[in-house]
């Protein structure tokens, strides 16, 4: 697997597609990654009867493995209610605590091919994280793009490599509200009515 070291920066712009005869319309993320270049993160921003309050979102690049997150639909996106991950068909384990009081407490665990990640945000529309031993990736809200979106800004520090910026990338199109107590206060009646359980699944 390649790795890259030091720190460095890339950018995720956003992007839509309009519905065309066999084809649904999609939203996502797109850039150049450094040296894997290419990536791709794509959803269907329609909601999906069929899908039973599931959603998908799919990250694809010549240089990353598919990462596919799947989760009940929140706000348009996958959320991490019931959800799952799995990178090359491989699955990846979720462990998330609903309940946790203090922010810090409020993360997401994500244990995968021996390493085990802490995936976090500092507040809602902040910084968030991706980390493993030695290994840090950050997108954070960037420069705004007219009329009324807003790029993604990473950086990614340390021996980087394909797998992680895959989990960091395909979580932005992943509803993680619930990681902050602020989010986690406005999805307080939403998750009550839907029963949700204490770890995504």
């Amino acid at each position: 697997m390649e790795t890259s070291s030091a720190s460095w920066e890339f950018e995720l712009l956003p992007y839509r597609t309009k519905a065309e005869k066999r084809e649904r319309p999609k939203a996502g993320l797109e850039g150049s990654v450094g040296h894997f270049d290419p990536v791709v993160v794509e959803r269907c921003p329609l909601h999906r009867p069929l899908e039973k309050g599931m959603d998908t979102a799919r990250l694809s690049g010549p240089a990353f493995p598919e990462a596919v997150f799947r989760g009940k639909r929140r706000s348009g996106r996958p959320s991490l209610f019931k959800a799952e991950l799995t990178l090359d068909g491989r699955r990846a384990e979720l462990r998330f605590n609903a309940r946790a009081l203090k922010r810090e407490d409020r993360v997401l665990r994500i244990a995968y091919d021996g390493w085990e990640y802490v995936y976090s945000s500092v507040g809602l529309g902040k910084a968030k994280f991706l980390e493993r031993e030695g290994v840090r990736a950050t997108i954070e809200p960037g420069r705004k793009i007219p009329p009324a979106d807003i790029a993604g800004a990473g950086t990614a520090t340390g021996l980087v490599d394909a797998v992680d910026l895959a989990i960091a990338i395909v979580l932005e199109e992943v509803n993680t509200d619930v990681l902050t107590l602020a989010g986690a206060a406005l999805s307080s009646p939403f998750a009550l009515m839907q029963r949700f359980p204490d770890e995504a699944e």
